[in-house]
């Protein structure tokens, strides 16, 4: 989920509290409004060319004769886990999809070890650094990137994260410079650091640090002196997730996140040790029909619900928790493509024209497959095919249907070095390149070489990467 959220004017806010003036656990309201949405700038196309937007390669590591010979002792043709049990081997399709995406890594990867969002625009948020975390450590789980250059390039994230300003000296800004790793937009320069956080792309960073701590246990000491230096329980308020946006000289303090979303990042939280028990959330939620299939939504305002926050939670975490609709989004999808006599997955995504950014809701406002601009504005040929959803589908699910998902993605990606974003309703590609789309296909292809188990609480490293020594 790209993060841009630059100044945003959130329409149907019902209240907004002043962060000096939070009210106690008992009496916040649970309906007012919430934070997280995300609006994007225009991006470039494939080909470089001059900026349009409104708003290193390591060398590998010299191996001796004795590592190269454990390397290939440890990574036989068919690798095993620590169950015994033999690990999907990617198809020559699959790893060329893994080498566009590799590009986009490497073409997009900055001197402060931050990615850019968006190919052309030099700017990040929290969600796209945990994307491009999940990117590195799934090359390196494909066997892209050798474990010591994923190391190095990793401790450079983690070196970056702990040096950043935070808004308020309190948590990371919404926004940063991939250039500088200094917080970017309007209030760049101001005392504040920023114009605030982000609960929810917060929340995906945990997951990711979480993760990189089961890939790369040196890491662990670090990763929790970085947390402890963020004030994370002020994003927690009421047992809910709670953003913070400086507008006109005014703090605010809203809830934030919305069925799917809320529950996914809610469990990067839980999994640092952090209670979310999501109270009266169930008050929110009710059933509605989409194309003859029993869908829960979100009944509050500005009520985004897109199919990414499922798919990442069922290949990063597993799908745990009967919030996880995913059997019930995919079925969807299949009957809405065998519908219309064409294919769709809906997500949120970047765009390479005007909004520059949309939420592909599968329910929004009394509407089924409705897109959105962050603003709520009906879009006009909007995406109805996601790349990165299409791909995540065809890993969790395995019929028809999912080999056409998988085999489209791969043909609308031949011509180009990175994965593209989708396609339009009028069959025009959407060429924003982006991190999330290429970071998601990465992490697909792992949950499948991984014996199509979940990231988190699956395969250990193997006992020569737990040992692996420090290479500052």
């Amino acid at each position: 989920m790209a993060r841009y959220l630059a100044g945003l004017i959130i329409a149907g806010l019902h209240i907004s509290l002043p962060i000096s003036s939070m009210a106690s656990d008992d009496s916040q309201d649970e309906s007012i409004s919430f934070y997280g949405q995300r609006s994007l700038a225009q991006p470039t196309t494939e080909k470089p060319k001059a900026t349009l937007f409104h708003r290193r390669v390591i060398a590998p590591p010299i191996q001796t004769a004795a590592d190269s010979q454990a390397h290939n002792d440890t990574h036989n043709n068919i690798a095993l886990t620590n169950e015994s049990e033999p690990i999907y081997q990617l198809t020559r399709n699959e790893r060329l999809l893994a080498k566009k995406a590799q590009y986009y890594f490497e073409r997009n990867r900055r001197q402060t070890g931050l990615w850019d969002s968006v190919q052309g625009y030099p700017h990040t948020t929290m969600w796209d650094i945990a994307s491009g975390i999940a990117a590195t450590l799934a090359l390196e789980a494909l066997e892209l990137k050798e474990p010591e250059q994923a190391h190095r390039e990793l401790k450079q994230t983690l070196n970056t994260l702990q040096a950043m300003p935070l808004y308020k000296d309190w948590l990371p800004n919404r926004e940063y410079s991939t250039k500088t790793a200094q917080p970017s937009g309007r209030l760049s320069k101001a005392d504040t650091n920023g114009n605030g956080w982000s609960a929810l792309d917060i929340g995906r960073l945990l997951i990711w640090l979480k993760i990189m701590t089961q890939q790369h246990p040196e890491f662990e000491k670090e990763i929790t002196h970085l947390l402890d230096t963020w004030q994370l329980k002020r994003a927690i308020n009421g047992g809910t997730l709670y953003g913070a946006n400086f507008y006109k000289g005014q703090e605010y303090y809203r809830q934030e996140g919305r069925h799917g979303y809320l529950q996914y990042a809610a469990t990067g939280f839980e999994l640092f040790n952090y209670s979310l028990p999501l109270p009266k959330l169930n008050q929110y939620l009710k059933s509605v029909e989409v194309s003859g299939t029993e869908l829960l939504v979100d009944t509050r305002n500005v009520p985004f619900l897109t199919s990414d926050p499922y798919v990442l939670a069922s290949l990063e975490t597993g799908q745990e928790g009967d919030w996880n609709q995913i059997n019930t989004i995919y079925a969807l999808h299949k009957f809405r493509s065998k519908e219309k006599g064409k294919l769709f997955s809906y997500a949120e995504d970047a765009m390479n024209k005007n909004p520059w950014f949309a939420y592909n809701n599968l329910y929004y406002y009394g509407k089924p497959w409705t897109s959105v601009s962050p603003s709520g504005k009906v879009i006009e040929n909007p995406q109805i095919f996601s790349h990165k959803i299409a791909f995540g589908f065809s890993v969790l699910f395995n019929d028809e249907f999912s080999q056409e998902l998988a085999t489209t993605v791969l043909n609308n990606s031949l011509h180009t070095r990175s994965i593209p974003t989708g396609q339009y309703e009028n069959g025009g590609a959407n060429t924003a390149f982006n991190i999330n789309t290429n970071s998601l296909v990465l992490v697909a292809l792992w949950y499948k070489s991984n014996g199509s188990k979940p990231i988190y609480r699956s395969q250990k490293r193997s006992q020569q990467h737990s040992t692996q020594q420090n290479i500052d």
